[in-house]
């Protein structure tokens, strides 16, 4: 009996042994192997996570992954009607009267004068104001916005002061009674007093911002909130602007620029420093655009309207039209389109309670500074393709331009060009 129980506990210590081995060898073994597979899944994970990172980017970036540009607002009636052609004309120039445009208005030359005093506004160095002086409530359908007549009139700087400028915009000192004009007078209807006259203005929309650096680009503070100074945000200011090409009839599908670079100073050119240049290439007869530049630090109404040019100088370009298009010709083509796209903004800004809104005012000061322009290329350029697509439509326009490297009713260019 005795020699049982010593076989058992003999037994049971010996399994205990080789238990206790057992555990021994899988702690060994889990020690070995352990923390390599924690480094391993640690290591994966962040692999992971720098890959999905780096995908982003890339999907993000110019390129083929691009999202497809949506159709953007509706264009208002009178934008469409000029760019399908045969707009229609304001009763004040029914008869084949010659006309003007003002402010994106169409205007008899007759009618280009002051609604108070009869001033002509066509004299050369005369300013004119857009004053709207019925309320919002009995503003005019939006059918007769940029026409002539659509409720709202040209003031001279005089008649225009005494109705809107009772004291200056920057340090809020009121004008004298009486006086007959402000001594700055901004086209967006601001006006400043003396102390104001000689200070630095804003390089984009002319407020006068102090005593700075004469060489430097300096900015106002209300331009410098929304400057563009990314190329992500250049980027996505691009994708927004490829919809109002699709509403114009010109999509690009997928299409961006390999690179849309923000730069300090562009090249420049006869009429001094460009705001925008495209960049073309053509290898083996397959045309594309390497890059787009664009001057740092514009506000974004001021970069929108810059990216619209080059924008269609990339279009012409793709589309296929005459490598050495006329300076005039192609440049007028680019600044027609920059103009439907200020019409268009401008007129979706009227529909406000206020009819000259901050923005509104902004989007006509440089609505009105590309009609003024006077140097032959953008100038000129700009004026003859507007003629040519309130005649014939946008996309005879681009076709005449493709086909012939004219303007509509233009002689046509000569072979080799």
């Amino acid at each position: 009996m005795r020699e049982i129980v010593l076989s058992r506990r003999r037994a049971d210590t010996l399994g205990n042994v080789r238990r206790a081995a057992r555990e021994k060898r899988r702690a060994s073994e889990q020690q070995r192997f352990g923390l390599p597979l924690l480094e391993l899944v640690f290591g994966g994970a962040l692999a992971v996570g720098v890959f999905a990172y780096s995908l982003r980017d890339w999907l993000d970036a110019p390129g083929l992954f691009a999202p497809r540009a949506k159709r953007g607002q509706p264009l208002p009636p009178h934008v469409l009607a000029l760019v399908r052609g045969g707009a229609t004309r304001a009763p004040s120039d029914q008869s084949g009267e010659e006309h003007v445009y003002a402010y994106g208005r169409r205007w008899a030359r007759s009618a280009m004068r002051c609604a108070d005093c009869g001033r002509n506004l066509l004299r050369r160095g005369e300013p004119c104001f857009l004053h709207a002086p019925a309320p919002a409530a009995t503003a005019p359908p939006v059918e007769q916005v940029g026409w002539a007549g659509g409720g709202e009139v040209l003031l001279c700087a005089q008649h225009y002061a005494r109705a809107h400028c009772t004291h200056c915009s920057l340090c809020a000192l009121r004008f004298e009674a009486g006086n007959p004009r402000p001594p700055l007078l901004l086209p967006t209807g601001e006006a400043f007093c003396a102390s104001h006259v000689h200070e630095l203005p804003c390089y984009s929309c002319a407020r006068p911002i102090g005593r700075a650096d004469a060489a430097s680009r300096a900015l106002c503070a209300s331009c410098r909130a929304s400057a563009v100074v990314s190329e992500r945000g250049a980027t996505e200011l691009l994708r927004e602007l490829k919809s109002f090409f699709v509403t114009v009839g010109l999509d690009f599908g997928r299409w961006e620029p390999a690179r849309l670079r923000l730069v300090s100073s562009p090249p420049a050119d006869g009429d001094g420093h460009l705001e925008g240049l495209t960049h073309r290439s053509e290898r083996a007869g397959v045309r594309t655009v390497p890059s787009i530049d664009l001057l740092h630090g514009l506000p974004r109404e001021h970069a929108a309207q810059v990216l619209v040019h080059e924008m269609a100088h990339a279009w012409l370009w793709l589309q296929d039209h005459p490598e050495a298009l006329s300076a005039r010709t192609e440049e007028g083509v680019c600044e027609l389109l920059a103009y439907l796209w200020l019409l268009s903004e401008e007129a979706h800004e009227r529909s406000a309670a206020e009819p000259l809104s901050k923005r509104r005012r902004e989007l006509l000061q440089r609505i009105r500074v590309m009609e003024q322009r006077s140097d032959r290329a953008y100038g000129g350029g700009f004026r003859d393709a507007l003629r040519a697509t309130e005649e014939c439509g946008l996309a005879a326009v681009l076709h005449s331009v493709r086909t012939h490297g004219t303007l509509p009713g233009q002689p046509r260019a000569r072979a080799g060009w």
